[in-house]
């Protein structure tokens, strides 16, 4: 756990709510039993999602998403779209954000029935999101955890993260998977917008069929190859293929996805081992998959 980090209890979230936006006051709010690592999350009403900052460092992701999110138009998912800004008050000391809620289970490595279906769709919201305009947009940095930058920015951590999982994973064929990635050639085309987070936590399905996509903070314009990672994170076999076909662009684009999908399963394996396990498991599903285990 992060020791800086603040705890929202469902009667101060109730309190923002009734003082600051009365046109919901007296909506039910109740909270998520998934949270994420940088935002308590509370159902409100039964359309809406109330999403209060942990910490100083998730607030420059929430007004990314504010204003960012409502500029993506025409996706092939659902994303969500934000209604309301909250300022700092009433002992909260970050703003906060109100968002429309998105139906569906967080997908599970593996666990979605229809893979062909998963894979094709989100390969074309990858595509999609690709080829958005936007050149005011933020480019990848430190602002996002550096999501979409140069693989050689990302050689030190990524390094001393294959060391901490040692016990874990072969440590040498790990090494040898980021060497090959560093290999290729860095991204030389225009930045362009790319998610940064397509986790299986962020993808909700639908009876079974993939229907949106969430959690947008670490959006940027960057190196697309770093949206491919659910080619390992997610999918196997036959879905891995058709997710690469329609989204991997070039094989040097896909063999910086590869290395994105080591730095990701490596990076959170060895944080939040003890503290996340259905984040660890989704990490070992990634280092798997790159060492040809699933």
């Amino acid at each position: 756990m992060h020791h800086d980090q603040i705890t929202v209890t469902t009667a101060q979230a109730t309190r923002l709510i009734d003082r600051a936006m009365p046109q919901w006051a007296g909506q039910r709010v109740r909270p998520l039993a998934t949270n994420g690592t940088d935002n308590w999350m509370f159902r409100l009403g039964d359309d809406k999602v109330l999403r209060l900052p942990k910490r100083p460092s998730a607030v420059s992701l929430l007004r990314r998403e504010w204003d960012w999110l409502p500029r993506l138009k025409d996706l092939p998912l659902r994303v969500p779209e934000p209604l309301a800004l909250g300022e700092p008050e009433n002992g909260f000391p970050y703003p906060w954000m109100v968002l429309t809620w998105q139906p569906g289970e967080t997908l599970r490595p593996g666990a979605v029935t229809e893979d062909e279906q998963a894979a094709l769709a989100l390969a074309r919201f990858v595509t999609v999101l690709r080829d958005l305009p936007g050149t005011s947009g933020p480019i990848a940095g430190s602002a996002n955890h550096n999501r979409g930058v140069p693989l050689a920015v990302l050689d030190e951590v990524t390094r001393q993260s294959i060391a901490g999982i040692a016990d874990l994973y072969p440590a040498d064929d790990l090494l040898r998977l980021w060497d090959t990635a560093l290999e290729a050639p860095p991204w030389s085309g225009a930045p362009l917008w790319l998610h940064g987070d397509l986790t299986p936590m962020n993808l909700l399905a639908v009876e079974g069929r993939l229907s949106a996509v969430i959690d947008f903070g670490l959006m940027a314009r960057g190196d697309p190859a770093t949206d491919l990672i659910p080619a390992w994170g997610l999918f196997d076999g036959a879905a891995r293929d058709t997710f690469l076909d329609v989204a991997g662009l070039d094989d040097d684009t896909q063999a910086r996805g590869r290395g994105w999908a080591l730095y990701s399963g490596v990076i959170a394996l060895a944080y939040y081992r003890d503290s996340n396990p259905a984040l660890s498991r989704i990490c070992r599903h990634t280092l798997d998959a790159l060492l040809g285990r699933t």
